[in-house]
């Protein structure tokens, strides 16, 4: 005789109204999940069907409003929910090219400027900052810069703009032309979302643990299953809710269901019909 089994898979799911999409928490594992199942999310009492599934990864652009929440420019509905493992990842940038716009006044060979504006990349060694270094080669009578070259290319979230002043000990006026480049070498941090703030136009998330100081812009990512069901989903919308998969039996009177790979498939077969010949003689008795 078959054996009922309602299958926990864990975590949420989430349903936009009007969709046919479920979408589980990232950490939820639905490759198990058979076409013909029976889903049923929350408090709800009606199952739904599964007519397929697949795995996606879901990807966009992020901004930082803080080390702890991030901010995307869209509603992303049932596409992240609570508990998602992300990856946070931002581009570093140096700078690749100098050449003089202005001279300024008062400069001496040999100072040592540095461009004004961008965000350095945190040093967490020893919290110093370590911009683009460039070298005064080349001053005029009046300590204008004639000429200077790139000591060091700076490692930066933010570049400097491409038209910038200077930072000096001693002269004043200077400004730069600056030609910044994305480094090969991308910051990576893997945080969980905690609670999620949804309105018409953007969404805020909150993560688990900061990002470190400074963190420029960056792109968010995730892998995560998705279920398209018989119809579309016709209440209000439910997101990160718990969720129960029946995939061997039906879901109101546990008749069993028989699959392709099944090599014993008569005997669900007359299981199912014992099943429903006892249901109508109990309706005719």
């Amino acid at each position: 005789m078959p054996i009922i089994v309602k299958k926990k898979y864990g975590y949420t799911a989430s349903v936009d109204q009007g969709s046919n999409k479920i979408i589980a928490c990232s950490k939820a594992n639905w490759a198990a999940v058979r076409d013909g199942s029976f889903i049923t999310l929350d408090s709800d009492e009606v199952f739904y069907k599964v007519i397929s599934k697949k795995k996606f990864i879901y990807k966009k652009d992020v901004t930082v409003l803080n080390q702890s929440q991030l901010k995307l420019n869209t509603n992303t509905g049932a596409l992240l929910s609570v508990d998602d493992d992300i990856s946070f990842t931002c581009n570093e940038y140096y700078v690749s090219l100098v050449t003089i716009a202005q001279g300024g006044q008062g400069y001496e060979v040999g100072d040592i400027i540095t461009p004004q504006g961008g965000i350095c990349k945190y040093n967490s060694i020893d919290e110093i900052d370590i911009p683009a270094q460039i070298t005064v080669d080349e001053v005029g009578e009046n300590g204008e810069i004639l000429s200077l070259s790139l000591t060091t290319a700076g490692a930066y979230t933010v570049p400097p703009l491409a038209n910038c002043g200077v930072v000096s000990d001693l002269g004043e006026g200077a400004s730069i032309n600056v030609t910044c480049k994305a480094s090969d070498l991308l910051t990576v941090e893997d945080r969980t979302i905690t609670l999620i703030e949804h309105e018409s136009d953007h969404t805020i998330l909150h993560l688990n643990h900061p990002l470190p100081p400074k963190s420029g812009n960056g792109e968010i990512k995730t892998e995560k299953w998705e279920l398209t069901i018989n119809i579309d989903y016709p209440t209000a919308s439910k997101y990160s809710v718990n969720y129960e998969i029946t995939k061997d039996f039906t879901p109101h009177n546990d008749i069993p269901l028989i699959h392709g790979d099944m090599s014993s498939s008569h005997l669900v077969y007359n299981e199912a019909m014992a099943i429903i010949d006892q249901r109508l003689k109990d309706l005719e008795s």
